[in-house]
């Protein structure tokens, strides 16, 4: 349990310098919009895609084959700029590192309580985004299911860490079900991480400490767990 969390904070960590680095090329892009224009008409890297689609020709994609889409088309480096400040890169990485989590508790909950899981359900399942935060009914409701795929106490799971999840199913419903790109990912990976340490010491109690940073440590700051 102790590798498999190691691993999920690792992969979780360095995603978020990924990210880091992309915000910060996008912005600089977006700051500097005239010089990202003028590079792109250095060998025009940026092509247009169109569509062209009739009953025959959805059977094959390369439309150069005589397929219906058309990947390669020129396009003017001004309306390739405009287009920069669009794509939702945040939610795109919201729903990644999700995604991650999903992946991470399954596992834990297949090593903790095989067999509980059915065909495509996952840890989460019985917790819902639309949860009454108010209503402790339904945060009891929420609770236990936070601890049933682990096999655990309802008194060993923490109110904080059970709103957390609500707290991601809801946002994580908005961009995967709605469309809604108006996310903060730093915000929503902060409650990622928190969950997979959470869930890490719900199923190791006697666990006192996580500390993992993939990089060197300029200052001696991340020592031995305990």
């Amino acid at each position: 349990m102790r590798n498999l969390t190691h691993d999920a904070l690792t992969t979780q960590l360095t995603f978020r310098v990924a990210f880091r680095a992309t915000d910060y090329l996008h912005t600089e892009s977006l700051d500097n919009w005239r010089e990202f224009r003028d590079r792109l008409h250095n060998g025009y890297p940026v092509s247009g895609v169109g569509i062209r689609a009739t009953r025959r020709s959805l059977r094959i994609v390369d439309g150069e084959a005589g397929g219906f889409l058309h990947e390669n088309e020129d396009i003017d480096p001004e309306d390739a700029t405009g287009e920069l400040p669009w794509f939702p890169y945040e939610a795109a990485s919201a729903a990644y590192s999700f995604t991650l989590l999903e992946g991470f508790g399954n596992e834990l909950c297949e090593i903790v309580n095989p067999g509980y899981l059915k065909n495509r359900q996952a840890w989460h399942h019985g917790i819902y985004g639309d949860t009454d935060l108010a209503d402790k009914t339904q945060l009891k409701k929420a609770r236990d299911a936070f601890v049933k795929p682990f096999g655990c106490k309802v008194d060993r799971a923490k109110q904080y860490a059970v709103r957390r999840v609500i707290d991601i199913k809801r946002e994580r419903n908005s961009f995967m079900h709605e469309a809604e790109v108006d996310v903060r990912f730093e915000d929503f990976h902060n409650k990622v991480l928190a969950t997979i340490a959470s869930l890490y010491f719900l199923v190791l109690p006697s666990g006192r400490e996580l500390s993992v940073y993939p990089y060197y440590d300029f200052h001696g700051k991340w020592g031995t767990e305990t």
